[in-house]
């Protein structure tokens, strides 16, 4: 595993600004994610079947919304735990992604334990969703997603690199939310769609990063 090779493919592409701005302009607005989705799946697919290491273009957009809508199913069906119990607290899930200070400010000793709780089962969930995600975009099978055995087998054999991936993956994203907390607490000419728009294009390249590095894994 070569976590430096592996961090510079996105950036090799030419044209890797231009189609990530595309990637974290859907990723922002529901139901346009799917698209985005559609997009990593594909790059993970060429990745196994070709070796290409450049980014997608911006084509075929009904394979890419039928992905996309297969993956969407498969994140929800990992992460709908997590999400309901973050729905917990006062405000709504979309309400703490684009303003968390605000969501933050207003918890009491309760709602934080609520925050933790969905962090951590988030973890777990993070944790075997990157794997299902590669055999879906590997067999293009919706059920090897959630072949709970033939994952942990995957993870296992190759558990060391698969291991630094994730611990990356999370700091990465976690240093990406401290950042966008820190837009929205500081940096107040941003604006908050700004501000949110920085995140989630931020979250849109840790995932095709993290996919990069995940693939070495499999």
């Amino acid at each position: 595993m070569d976590i430096q090779r592996d961090l510079s493919v996105i950036f090799k592409d030419k044209e890797w600004f231009k189609k990530t701005l595309i990637g974290g302009a859907f990723l922002m607005v529901p139901p346009l994610f799917i698209f985005s989705f559609g997009f990593i799946a594909k790059f993970i697919h060429d990745r196994l079947e070709t070796g290409n290491k450049v980014l997608p273009s911006w084509d075929n957009w009904g394979s890419l919304f039928l992905k996309g809508v297969e993956w969407g199913l498969i994140t929800v069906f990992y992460v709908a735990l997590p999400v309901f119990i973050l729905s917990l607290l006062p405000g709504s899930v979309i309400q703490f992604l684009v303003n968390p200070k605000f969501v933050i400010s207003s918890l009491k000793i309760g709602g934080f334990f609520i925050l933790a709780l969905s962090f951590f089962l988030g973890c777990i969930a993070m944790f075997f969703l990157p794997m299902g995600l590669i055999l879906f975009s590997d067999s293009g099978s919706f059920i090897n997603a959630i072949r709970f055995k033939e994952i942990y087998h995957h993870i296992k054999n190759k558990l060391a690199p698969y291991l630094v991936t994730y611990v990356l993956m999370v700091f990465l994203m976690v240093f990406n939310f401290l950042l966008h907390l820190v837009l929205n607490t500081y940096i107040i000419p941003f604006g908050l769609i700004l501000a949110y728009f920085i995140f989630v294009w931020l979250g849109f390249l840790i995932l095709l990063i993290s996919a990069s590095l995940f693939i070495e894994s499999f």
